[in-house]
């Protein structure tokens, strides 16, 4: 357990921005202390947690999966410190919406559009970008025939492609059927570029929903998801499931 702080809790980058972010409202908030892991990595992109809190107390309140969400819904006080469960992953439907709808409130998606170093890109070009997610869960990825399916039914200019196993076979044969320029980049710099390309390609997983969220210009294709890994998230009816 971490108290008031997300440092050294679980999973990776994207999993962190749920954790972060739903700490963010919770401290805001309670006006309580706390401490973000990749607080600088965010900051990057824009995405700015709360962090002028002043309030420590005796006591902690856990929270988990079951009673985080209504503490923000419900701007509910708690007067207690955090005490963050490590394998809390804070990812449902209910609160990707409002992840979501404060994400694209005007002070915030203009914060992250100035913060984007690519940001000239922005509804400025006819691009693709395909992120698939491999690693640990290859057996879970949709396969070759869904990134081919959206690719051979896109007119796009450039290709661009990014991946955790950028050697594998699906990704080989997509670079060389289409032409793809690997995009080599840490996780802020993949998610600055890749948002701001006009078509986007999804794999499951947070990352590339994290990409999605981001990109406020593009069109955003993701496969129907069949065995869930994560939590609920793909779920915006603007984006484009393939079957």
């Amino acid at each position: 357990m971490n108290i008031n702080s997300t440092i050294c809790s679980d999973g990776r980058f994207a999993n962190h921005f749920f954790r972060n972010i739903a700490m963010h409202f919770i401290a805001q908030n309670n006006n309580i202390k706390f401490k973000y892991s990749y607080s600088e990595e965010f900051d990057k992109l824009g995405i700015e947690f709360f962090k002028n809190g002043t309030n420590t107390h005796n006591e902690n309140m856990i929270l988990n999966n079951d009673n985080f969400y209504n503490l923000i819904s419900e701007n509910i006080k708690i007067n207690k410190n955090i005490e963050v469960s490590q394998h809390m992953y804070n990812q449902t439907k209910d609160f990707a919406h409002y992840i979501k709808k404060y994400i694209y409130e005007n002070d915030q998606k203009n914060k992250i559009i100035e913060k984007n170093i690519f940001n000239i890109r922005y509804d400025n070009n006819n691009d693709v970008f395909i992120h698939i997610r491999l690693g640990d869960v290859p057996h879970l990825n949709p396969g070759f025939t869904y990134y081919d399916k959206v690719l051979s039914n896109l007119k796009f200019e450039k290709g661009y492609i990014s991946s955790d196993s950028i050697g594998d076979p699906i990704c080989i044969e997509l670079i060389k059927k289409y032409n793809l320029t690997i995009f080599n980049g840490d996780e802020v710099h993949t998610i600055m570029f890749a948002s701001t390309c006009k078509n986007i390609v999804l794999s499951h997983g947070t990352f590339s929903w994290l990409i999605g969220l981001l990109g406020f210009y593009s069109n955003i294709y993701y496969p129907k998801i069949k065995h869930i890994w994560h939590g609920d998230i793909f779920v915006f009816p603007e984006w484009n499931e393939i079957l």
